[in-house]
């Protein structure tokens, strides 16, 4: 057991290995590589004057480090943010790769993963405590606040990419979603016409077994029949009074709204619906043509309420346009045409759900006709129903929607979102510029500070005498020093000596000349003062 558990180790581990290696080949190696060469370029060929032999080794150590942390920063995207955070507040060549990670954790959604952003962030926080020990610890914040401004700017650009990225995703879903409801819309409606049709049908046929029970009645009274006829005609009377009563069960599923009849408005003719508009101010012309006939009941009926509804969306949409009206009657078919012209202009509201055609196309395709509704080339739009005699088609099922229609769009969701981007937007701008404000503040404020605390006046620099001990002036004197170049002209300095270099007082903070007062001091006593002029001064 144990040489076998000792043997499984090694392949433990290479299966790891294989593991990692594979998850690695998944990861893009292309754009892998490409990323990295780009954010690893300026630290290895910018400033080779910076390069030593410790230097170039601390470099290559990033650039190692910075390969995981590309290629995993799908996977582990805080933790790559963190790498390239610590690396950069050690060394600013690698601030691009900081700035590119945090744009990604912008883009991204990493409130599911706690634990890596505790310990990203804690890696940061300790990275600039050590600094802020090594540097002090308010110099260590000002030096570095230039790239953190930049990163949380670049991390700020990421969020609102993602926010409109989440913005177009919801619009998406909210259209499919309003989809969906127009298709639910329309089949309530084309269910409900269908039961319009089928209550229709049944006064049709109630009407018609009336008829029947009324004159099976009139031949069982009849005294020129026999008894045998009488009692045919009676038992035909209550065989059409059974089935009355049954098509009144039967019909009743189709009751709604609180037991209400789904059946319409009173009956009217093509005739009389052009005449009430007419009245009521519109255009309407009335062609009839073909046979002077009334067509089927049903065919009436769907006829009368194609006109109605276009008269009403010409009212509705194309308010003082003039609207034809043309019926062609036929032995075997009946056919209607509205056509309105484009509107003078525009319509004040013209909003409306459209499932008015819904309800029509469904009341023609199940007595087996066809409506087309479209829009004409001169602005105006077309209604036109074609239906045939031969009565209805039997075993039709909804048909699926067609066409355009209108639904009421709630802009609440849609509103939140847009609102959500533009508070991103202007904190992805007002941030930055605000702390960029504040960075430059410190900044001018540390500044000036630390220029006074290495500045000589040039009254104290009059009063010092030669042989003037360091202790007696060492309160007079600035704390800091300042650094001296090559670019100043020094007279030979004395030998044994040991010199100081201060600011003088008539530098200014934003003058472009610049001059330094050089103390030499040897064993203690002042020697020697200069004042140092840049080349060119």
């Amino acid at each position: 057991m144990t040489d076998s558990g000792q043997a499984s180790a090694p392949e433990r581990r290479a299966d790891r290995l294989r593991t990692l290696m594979e998850s690695l080949a998944r990861r893009k190696p292309v754009s892998t590589a490409a990323l990295w060469a780009a954010l690893t370029f300026p630290p290895l060929f910018a400033s080779p004057a910076e390069l030593t032999s410790t230097s170039i080794w601390w470099r290559l150590a990033g650039v190692a480090l910075l390969l995981p942390a590309i290629a995993f920063r799908n996977r582990y995207l805080p933790l790559s943010w963190c790498v390239s955070t610590v690396l950069a507040l050690i060394n600013a060549w690698f601030s691009p790769a900081m700035f590119a990670m945090s744009y990604l954790i912008g883009r991204r959604n990493v409130r599911g993963r706690p634990a890596e952003v505790t310990l990203a962030v804690s890696l940061v926080a300790l990275t600039l405590v050590g600094m802020g020990i090594r540097a002090g610890q308010f110099t260590a914040v000002l030096n570095n606040a230039p790239l953190l401004v930049c990163a949380v700017t670049a991390g700020l650009a990421g969020r609102h990419r993602y926010q409109r990225r989440e913005l177009e995703l919801a619009g998406w879903q909210h259209a499919q979603n309003l989809e969906r409801e127009q298709v639910l819309a329309a089949d309530r409606v084309r269910t409900r016409e269908r039961a319009r049709i089928a209550q229709d049908m049944h006064d049709q046929l109630g009407h018609d077994l009336t008829l029947i029970a009324m004159q099976a009645g009139a031949l069982e009274v009849n005294p020129r029949l026999d008894a045998s006829a009488r009692a045919s005609a009676g038992d035909l009377r209550l065989s059409s009074a059974r089935a009355i009563e049954r098509l009144s069960d039967i019909i009743g599923v189709l009751r709604v709204d609180g037991g209400q009849d789904v059946a319409g408005s009173p009956r009217e003719d093509v005739l009389s619906t052009v005449d009430r508009a007419r009245k009521a101010g519109m255009l309407v012309e009335l062609r009839p043509v073909g046979l002077d006939a009334t067509s089927p009941p049903m065919v009436e009926e769907t006829v009368q309420r194609v006109v109605q509804e276009a008269l009403t969306n010409a009212a509705k949409h194309a308010p003082g346009a003039e609207v034809r009206v043309h019926l062609e009657r036929w032995t075997d078919r009946t056919s209607v045409s509205v056509t309105n012209e484009a509107p003078d202009s525009p319509p004040g509201d013209s909003s409306g759900t459209g499932m008015g055609l819904v309800g029509l196309a469904e009341r023609v395709r199940v007595l087996g006709g066809s409506l087309i509704t479209q829009e004409r080339k001169d602005g105006g739009f077309e209604v036109t129903a074609r239906l045939p005699h031969s009565g209805p088609a039997h075993g039709t099922e909804p048909a699926p929607p067609t066409g355009h229609v209108e639904a009421p769009v709630s802009l609440g969701a849609r509103q939140q979102a847009q609102r959500r981007v533009r508070r991103s937007l202007v904190t992805a701008v007002a941030v930055p510029a605000l702390a960029t404000v504040a960075v430059g503040v410190l900044m001018v404020s540390y500044s000036s500070r630390n220029l006074d605390r290495m500045t000589l006046d040039a009254e104290t620099y009059d009063g010092l005498r030669n042989g003037q001990t360091w202790e007696r002036l060492r309160d007079q004197l600035p704390s800091q020093q300042v650094r001296v170049g090559a670019d100043f002209e020094q007279p030979p300095k004395p030998a044994r000596a040991s010199c100081r270099f201060y600011r003088a007082e008539s530098s200014g903070y934003f003058s472009l000349r610049s001059e330094v007062y050089r103390l030499c001091f040897t064993d203690g006593k002042l020697v020697a003062k200069a004042l140092l002029r840049e080349d060119g001064d």
